[in-house]
This record gives C-alpha cells, structure tokens and sequence, in this order.
C-alpha cells in the first residue's frame, strides 16, 4: 500500500511539472482530476476544473470526440484527433488530443492528454498561404502565356488576310487557324473555370460503366503503340451525377499523363469499384455513404515526393505530368462533383491516381449523344437580347438575324425591362446576362416576369453555371447559354426551350 501511495506521488509530481495539460474524465464526461498546464491552458483554478462536463471545455463543433474517444479506446487501445477548445473567457484554440484508459481510483477513466497547437495551426495557414499566391503567380503567367500564343495565331491571320485582301484569295485556311485558336482560348476558360473555387456544372445521372468504356474509346487512339490499355469495370458499378464534358476532361488528362510517363513499353490500367466510405475517410465536402472509386494506374516513370506534393498546382510543369492546367482542372472538376482526388507515385514505380465520386444506386442507361442540328436550319421568334458588350451584342445579333430571329436589344436591366412593357409584339425569348451595368441578372430576371409572364428565358453568361447563374434558373428560368457559344449551339438550344 505504501508503494502504491509512492508511486502515486511520483506519477504526480511527473504530471504536474509536464508542459502538457493532462486532464482525466469519468466515463460519463465528467473532469475528475487536471494537472497546472491544463488549469492554465483553459483559464480555471484546478477546482474549478473538476467536476465540470467536458463539453464546457470543448466547442459545440468538437461535441462529436467524446463518442469518438469512447469508441476508439475501446476498439484501438487509443485515441488521436484534433479539435477546437473553449477558455474560461469564451476565447477557442486548436488543440491535440491523444487518450487512452486509465483507471483511477480503481475505475476506468479517459486520460487526455491535451496540447495548443493554435501556434502551430497559424504558421501552417501561413505556408498554405504563400503556397497559394505562389500557384496564382504561376497561373497568372501560364494563363498570360496561353492565351498570347492563341491571340497571336488569330492577330497574325488577320494580318495575312488583310494583306491579302484586294488579291482576292481564298481565305478558308485562314478561318480554319483562327477558329483553331479561338476553340484553344474557349478550353483554356474552361479548365480556369473548374479550377475556380465553387465552379459547377451540367450534372447527369451518369452510369460511370458506359462512361468509361466510352470515354476510354476516344482517348485510347492517342496511346503510344507500346501502351497497353487494360480495364477492370464491373457490371454492377454504381451511377453518379456528373458534368460529363468536364468528366471527359478528367479521364483525359490523367489517361494523357500516364502515357507520357511511359517511356518504352508499358500498361496503363483503368478500374472502377462500389465502396462505402466512413466519416473518417471523408474529405472537404464530402459525406458519408456510398461512392464510386475510380482507379487510373501506370508503370511508368513515376515522380519524386517533391513533384507529387505539388502535381495539382495550375501551369506546375514537368516532362513527367503533361502542360497547362491538366492536373490542377483535374483538381477542381473533382472537388465540385464532391468527391475527391489523391496521387500516389514513386520515381521507377509508376503513378496510381485514386478519385472517389458520390454514388447514386441506380444504373439507368446513358441517354445516348444526340447530333446537333444544322446550324443552317432557321428559327421563328422574336429574340431580347439583355448585354452590354458591344462586341458580344454585336455578334450575338448577327447569328440570330441568320437564323431567322427578330431581335430586340437591351444593354441594361432598366432598358429591357422598359422594351419588355413597350414592344406591341410578342417576344418568345430573352437572352440574359447575369452582369449588367446597372444591377444583376438576379435582379432582372423577376421584373422580366412581371412584365411578361410568358416569357422565356436563358442566361447567358461566360461564368460557370453556378452562383448568379445557378440562382436565376432556379428561380424559374428556361436553360443556360454558355460564352462563347456556337452557332449550332445556340441554334439549338432555342429550338428546345421554344418548344416548351
């Protein structure tokens, strides 16, 4: 008895002079002993401390650790996380947590052992930080850089044509490079807008078999002869709501990266598994339940830690990881269908990329592709075109004069609200732009309905279909018109909203 009461002394006098708070809870959460670094750490006298809840400790958002901590010890013999506490006076810090059992006073108990890292916490925010304005320095020249190359092949064939001009020649060739770089420049927005923060998209339910199997069609003509493409994808994968386009983008690049990575002969190796994902293995968004997990693998080259850490940086370039957004587009696209994307990859061991993607239990057949009508076929309406830039209203007006439309322009919402109530004729569509001078599509859009009811109408932006965009078409509008647009495009889609 009277080793115990030395041992118990000694233990103390260790606790007591850790820089470490210690703190010793009952089963039911209760605090039962703490040591002076925890009495100071969190603001009260020692007895103060005991007999409170551990909740008085811990902010509302952290409640959840204590189930956690039961459960682990339990299970694992330990418990790790991280959490945000409360002070005596209301202020909170970031704390780590590492417990196990403890049995006091013959019961068991939870000891905590508990240390500030808000210090910690801050200097990491810090270097995220500076490792982000560095990624948007290399993104400002990258983006710089692509688009002056694709300006300078449409500026010099202007040139050639205008010195060309009173000769009389045929300019198609001319057309055709301009178009070229013009479609460059239009992917290039794109991969900008889904590696913006909250870029959303056109999601589908997309049974992501078919997905696969057809996008890997497309992509498997570009592989090196010496590439093989091997596939694992069960019959009973699992659908998911996605941007098809943008997905296509995805399996795309990392298909384009692993080909590069494979210098002689090789396999690339695509599959595909229905899992169901915990809490714990969840990330940002993401919630638990079911997920596809797709799986894209090479034995290629592979990348040193260094390279790996920084693959999702926008223009980060190597021989090994393709050019251009690639990776970072990859990045965004994944994270906006609320799923994520890791990377694996040692240097001679080859690359595995891992991407999980919400699942849906249904497996539905793709609608199949549907060919655009010609954009020659001609329409019947009378079309309001609310934009206020000039070279966009400019062009926008001469493609629906082509295709037959009455136009009315507007380059205000004051402006098109008034033509909405002036015109003596029926207007069957308005085109909407979601930033005017005056005030926002947001805005115009229900004045636009009570002064036509029957009214149509698209939002036309260059943004992403999130945001302003997303917010109008739920209040009530017909479609989504995305700049640029194509003739077809457009052509198109006023068919189909015409027809509602």
């Amino acid at each position: 008895e009277r080793a115990l009461r030395e041992r118990e002394a000694q233990f103390r006098r260790i606790v007591n002079a850790a820089t470490d708070s210690f703190v010793i809870f009952d089963m039911d959460g209760c605090i039962v002993e703490a040591n002076p670094a925890a009495c100071d750490m969190y603001g009260y006298t020692r007895e103060e401390l005991i007999g409170l809840s551990g909740k008085n400790i811990v902010h509302p958002d952290s409640y959840h650790i204590f189930d956690d901590f039961k459960r682990d010890v339990q299970e694992k013999g330990i418990f790790e996380t991280e959490s945000v506490d409360i002070r005596k006076d209301g202020t909170s810090f970031d704390v780590s947590v590492r417990g196990s059992i403890f049995v006091h006073q013959g019961k068991p108990h939870l000891l905590a052992v508990v240390r500030n890292i808000s210090v910690e916490k801050r200097q990491e925010a810090q270097l995220n930080e500076a490792r982000k304005m560095d990624s948007l320095g290399t993104l400002a020249g990258g983006v710089a850089h692509q688009f002056n190359n694709a300006l300078t092949a449409i500026t010099g064939n202007i040139g050639l044509m205008e010195m060309d001009l009173s000769e009389g020649r045929d300019f198609s060739r001319n057309i055709e490079d301009m178009k070229a770089s013009a479609h460059r420049m239009v992917n290039l927005t794109k991969q900008l807008l889904a590696y913006a923060r909250g870029g959303r998209y056109h999601l589908q339910l997309t049974p992501i078999r078919i997905f696969l199997k057809n996008t890997l069609s497309f992509v498997e003509h570009t592989l090196k002869p010496s590439v093989r493409l091997e596939t694992d994808l069960p019959l009973d994968l699992m659908a998911v709501r996605a941007d098809r386009t943008q997905m296509q983008m995805v399996i795309s690049a990392i298909v384009a990266n692993a080909n590069e990575a494979i210098e002689k002969e090789g396999r690339i190796r695509v599959s595909a598994r229905n899992v169901e994902l915990r809490a714990a293995s969840c990330k940002g968004s993401m919630k638990p339940g079911p997920y596809v997990e797709i799986n894209v693998g090479d034995d290629g080259k592979g990348m040193d830690e260094e390279i790996r850490s920084r693959i999702f940086e926008p223009f980060f370039t190597t021989h090994f990881i393709g050019r251009g957004l690639g990776m970072a587009a990859v990045y965004g696209i994944i994270t906006n269908h609320e799923g994520s994307i890791t990377v694996e990859s040692r240097l001679g061991e080859g690359t595995h990329v891992h991407m999980f993607l919400p699942a849906i239990g249904e497996t539905e057949r793709m609608a199949p592709n549907i060919p655009r009508k010609k954009a020659e076929e001609r329409g019947k309406g009378t079309v309001l075109i609310i934009e206020d830039e000039p070279d966009v209203m400019e062009i926008t007006r001469e493609t629906l004069k082509r295709l037959g439309y009455t136009v009315i322009e507007a380059t205000t919402g004051k402006e098109a609200v008034q033509k909405a109530l002036a015109f003596a004729g029926t207007i069957d569509v308005a085109l909407l732009d979601i930033k005017l001078p005056d005030m926002g599509g947001a805005r115009v859009y229900p004045l636009l309905m009570d002064a036509r009811p029957e009214l149509k109408v698209l939002v036309f932006s260059g943004y992403a279909l999130d945001g302003p965009a997303k917010e109008i078409l739920d209040a009530g509008a017909n479609g989504f018109v995305q700049k640029p647009f194509s003739i077809a495009g457009l052509s198109e889609t006023l068919k189909e909203v015409l027809k509602q």
